[in-house]
């Protein structure tokens, strides 16, 4: 992905909407909780519940995530 676009997901996350990226190394798709613009990081969480932390280098934008975003359960349990 490139940096622009990393800004503009990071922008759309921290406001309160939806941003999806999928690391292609597994194929795992996640929705962006928080972003590090310091270390050029994602904080994702995945449809099943775990917590990512993904450089945005290697990742993909999902303009449209394959799973629906509705069917999400978004509790962030720590």
């Amino acid at each position: 992905m490139e940096r622009n676009r990393f800004l503009y997901l990071c922008s759309e996350a921290t406001s309160g909407g939806d941003a999806f990226v999928r690391h292609p190394g597994n194929r795992e798709e996640g929705l962006i909780t928080s972003c590090s613009l310091d270390t050029e990081q994602m904080m994702v969480k995945t449809p099943g519940g775990e917590v990512r932390v993904w450089d945005y280098r290697e990742c993909d934008d999902l303009q449209r995530p394959r799973l629906n975003p509705f069917v999400w359960d978004c509790r962030y349990e720590e």
